[in-house]
C-alpha cells in the first residue's frame, strides 16, 4: 500500500476516514480563471464534487474562498483538499466551504503512484493511503461473468485507473483437470484445488496489483468454490475456512439466472467449458448457495438475465456507489 504523510490543517470535526476518488494538479490553482463551482470542473484536471483534490496551491486571489464555497452551494463540493502550498487564502477557502484541509510537504509523493493509475485512496491519521480494490464478479456460467468484468475493466482504463482483469482457476494445470474431467476426485480434494490454486493467483497476480493501488477484477474468486463444491456436499464451513488467510472482495457481484438459461447461452459460447460442473442439478444447487450468500451480505445480487446493456448499467452503478467514482462518462467514451 502506498502511503503518504499529511498534515491536517483544517478539520470539520469528524474522525471517520475520508476515502474517495482522488485528482490531481501539479500547478497553481486559480479559483477564478480555472474553476468552474457550478459544473464543479477544475480545468485540465476534471470534475471536484465528492473526491479528494490534490493541487499545488491556489493563486492568491481574495475572492477565492467564496468562489470554493460556491461549490458546496452548487453540490460539487470536493471531500477534502490536499495542498503543498497553503496561504491565508487557501485556509479561509477551506474554512468558508467547510472542506477538510491538509497539506502535503512534496506533492511529488502523491503525483507518482497517480500517474502509475492508483486513484483511489483514504485519509486517516495523518496519512493518504492509495488503496487497492478487489472485485469479484460471480455467478453461473452463461450469466456473462467474462463479458462484463471485462467491460468493467476497460471502462476503468478509460478513466484513468489502474486496473488489470484476470480469472480462475489460474493455472493451466488445474483447468484442465476440471475441462476435461480426466481424473476422479472426491469433493475434498476439488475444493483444495481450487484453493491451492486461489492461493497461488492471489500472491502471483493479485496481491502485488492491490499493493500498487491497482483495481483488480476477478472473473470468480473464493464464492465459486463454496457454491460449486457446495453443491456436491461439501460443508460449507469448512469451505470458507479453506480462504481465511485470503482477503474478502471489496465488491462482489453476483450476476443471478437461471441454470437451464444459463447453458442454453453457454452452449452458444466458443469460450471452453468447464463441462465437470455443468450438471443442471448441481448448478441449481450451487445457485441455492449463492443466493443464501447474497442474503448474508457478501454478495450484491444483480439479474443477469436482462440484456448485457442493462446489467452492466446496474454493475456500474454497484462500483459507483461502493468507490464513490464516476464511470458513465468513462463508459460512453467507449461506445
Amino acid at each position: 500500500m502506498v502511503e503518504v504523510r499529511i498534515t491536517p490543517v483544517f478539520k470539520d470535526g469528524t474522525s471517520e476516514p475520508i476515502c474517495g476518488e482522488v485528482i490531481v494538479s501539479e500547478a497553481l490553482i486559480s479559483p477564478l480563471g480555472d474553476l468552474d463551482p457550478e459544473r464543479g470542473y477544475l480545468r485540465n484536471v476534471g470534475w471536484v464534487a465528492n473526491k479528494i483534490v490534490v493541487i499545488k496551491g491556489f493563486t492568491g486571489s481574495t475572492v477565492g474562498p467564496y468562489v470554493v464555497y460556491s461549490l458546496v452551494k452548487s453540490g460539487n463540493s470536493p471531500k477534502a483538499l490536499v495542498v503543498e502550498t497553503v496561504d491565508a487564502s487557501t485556509v479561509a477557502s477551506a474554512v468558508l466551504a467547510g472542506i477538510p484541509l491538509y497539506k502535503v510537504d512534496n506533492l511529488s509523493a502523491i503525483v507518482e503512484p497517480f500517474r502509475r493509475g492508483a486513484r483511489i485512496a483514504c485519509i486517516e491519521s495523518g496519512t493518504l493511503k492509495f488503496k487497492g480494490v478487489l472485485i469479484a464478479i460471480e455467478g453461473l456460467d452463461g450469466a456473462g461473468k467474462t463479458s462484463i468484468a471485462r467491460t468493467l475493466h476497460e471502462v476503468l482504463l478509460n478513466c484513468g485507473f489502474r486496473s488489470i482483469y484476470t480469472y480462475e482457476p489460474y493455472s493451466n494445470a488445474i483447468r484442465e483437470i476440471f475441462e476435461f474431467g480426466t481424473l476422479k476426485l472426491t469433493p475434498e480434494v476439488e475444493a483444495l484445488l481450487m484453493v491451492a490454486d486461489r492461493y497461488s493467483h492471489y500472491v502471483e497476480i493479485v496481491k502485488p496489483e492491490l499493493d500498487a493501488g491497482g483495481i483488480v477484477i476477478l472473473d470468480r474468486y473464493m464464492y465459486s468454490t463454496i457454491a460449486y463444491q457446495g453443491s456436491i456436499g461439501v460443508d460449507l464451513e469448512w469451505l470458507e475456512s479453506l480462504h481465511r488467510y485470503l482477503p474478502k472482495p471489496d465488491i462482489c457481484i453476483y450476476l443471478d439466472i437461471d441454470p437451464e438459461l444459463g447453458l442454453r447461452r453457454k452452449a452458444g459460447s466458443e469460450r471452453p467449458k468447464l463441462k465437470y460442473f455443468e450438471t443442471i442439478e448441481r448448478l441449481k444447487r450451487a445457485r441455492e448457495i449463492y443466493l443464501d450468500l447474497v442474503s448474508k451480505g457478501k454478495m450484491v445480487l444483480v439479474d443477469a438475465s436482462q440484456d448485457l446493456h442493462l446489467v452492466l448499467g446496474r454493475v456500474l452503478e454497484i462500483v459507483e456507489e461502493r468507490l464513490g467514482i464516476d464511470l458513465r462518462r468513462c463508459y460512453s467514451e467507449l461506445q
